[in-house]
């Protein structure tokens, strides 16, 4: 046989082999349309004349693109890459609006902070232009990620304002604070250098050689799994533990985030890094010390009663003492207060924490330890707070000052004797009536 018969019978073989495989397949698609066509005449019966006829119509239509797709072996294509959405609210806001009071109303800061956050984050966020589509700009991306935070939004409604999909509200999110917790938490949440000036406000209230109150606060949280029995604190509502510190001013200089609810507070407390560095000396530049009657005071950060006493940590003495205790606890309660007005503005500030935070657990301590950068960042840049907000907001609530049962009795006698120094150098130095 010569070398063109036998080309000739190999292609009519393969084309023999095409045919068959066609057939089988349009069979199969046959198949799937009779009983869909079955499926399709029980519903029609409860349908009107003219309803009927245009679904048989669109369904051949819709069953004739399929099986030519299918012949071809190429997918369904799709109708939006992108589903449309308006778009207008956020152009027009970002190109319009010169007002600060809008955007602090709207982002709880002004325009030139807004955009000093936008461009501390472009390394970080910024994507790359595709063929296929362009990508959302970083200030639209920081934009969606503030507006869910200070606001007790679901993502839904944030789609809706920014003309994006539910997913990516979601990714966008998580994505911004991450990066502030990568890039900004270690320049914003700190110290500084400015402990004389610490030091200075809280004399101005009455306690000297203080550079930080402590308390906490519990943010409610969905619970992980159902764990319920795991992170449901005293009032059984599943919580996280927020401990932070902060200067005279209400700016936090130490935060502790991530400890379930039902964690004692003094627990929590002495396992944080702030007491570890506190008990070695190193959180504080320099470490001054203040001699009072030949007892050396190191530099104080006060606190409530649940908290155990420390020779750096101060706390009340308590009910039914003389006029030395009642002269020591007033001044620690107003060096104290500026903690809790602190809580106060962080929770008026981004609403998202007085509602349960929609996250899983591995990104609950992110989202939470982004608002606290941003209230750094706001109280820097001397922003205010809406007035309806903080009407809003509940007042603290005082707790009952008892000792924790777990008491450090090895720090407790050098804390005592500081305490009594400080009682007796605030009696002596009593302003007169």
């Amino acid at each position: 046989m010569s070398p063109l018969n036998t080309m000739f019978l190999m292609v009519l073989q393969v084309i023999l082999v095409i045919c068959k495989n066609s057939l089988d397949l349009c069979a199969t698609l046959l198949r799937n349309l009779r009983s869909k066509k079955k499926k399709l005449c029980r519903s029609l019966h409860l349908q009107s004349r003219r309803g009927v006829a245009w679904t048989s119509r669109y369904s051949r239509r819709a069953s004739a693109r399929s099986r030519w797709y299918a012949l071809a072996e190429v997918g369904v294509p799709r109708r939006w890459w992108v589903y449309p959405r308006s778009k207008n609210w956020w152009q027009q806001f970002i190109r319009l609006t010169w007002d600060e009071e809008q955007w602090i109303e709207s982002f709880r800061m002004s325009r030139a902070t807004f955009f000093e956050i936008v461009e501390a984050l472009r390394p970080r966020l910024q994507r790359q232009t595709t063929n296929m589509r362009e990508p959302i700009p970083v200030e639209k991306r920081v934009a969606i990620a503030i507006w869910y935070l200070a606001n007790a939004n679901c993502y839904r409604e944030v789609r809706e304002q920014f003309g994006v999909g539910l997913s990516t509200v979601g990714e966008i999110v998580l994505e911004v604070c991450c990066a502030m917790e990568l890039d900004l938490l270690r320049k914003t949440v700190c110290l500084g250098s400015e402990v004389t000036t610490i030091m200075d406000g809280f004399a101005h209230l009455g306690f000297p050689h203080c550079v930080g109150a402590i308390d906490r606060m519990h943010i409610l949280i969905r619970a992980p799994g159902g764990r319920i029995d795991e992170y449901g604190n005293c009032k059984k509502n599943c919580s996280i533990l927020l401990q932070g510190t902060v200067d005279h001013s209400g700016r936090f200089i130490d935060v502790e985030v991530g400890w379930s609810g039902r964690t004692h507070d003094t627990f929590v407390f002495q396992n944080s890094a702030l007491c570890t560095a506190m008990d070695a000396g190193v959180f504080i530049p320099g470490n001054p010390t203040m001699d009072l009657n030949g007892v050396q005071v190191p530099a104080l950060m006060v606190a409530d009663g649940a908290y155990p006493i420390r020779r750096w940590l101060m706390k009340p003495f308590g009910k039914n003492g003389d006029m030395r205790w009642q002269t020591f606890d007033h001044a620690l309660h107003r060096a104290r207060n500026v903690v809790e007005c602190a809580f106060g503005r962080l929770k008026a500030r981004w609403r998202c924490l007085t509602m349960r935070l929609p996250v899983f657990e591995e990104n609950i301590t992110t989202v939470i330890t982004a608002c606290v950068i941003l209230h750094n960042i706001c109280e820097e840049k001397g922003h205010g707070i809406v007035a309806d907000l903080c009407d809003s907001v509940p007042p603290p609530v005082s707790r009952d000052e008892e000792d924790y049962y777990h008491n450090d009795n090895c720090y407790k006698e050098e804390g005592e004797r500081v305490r009594n120094a400080l009682a007796d150098f605030m009696l002596g130095h009593q302003p007169c009536p």
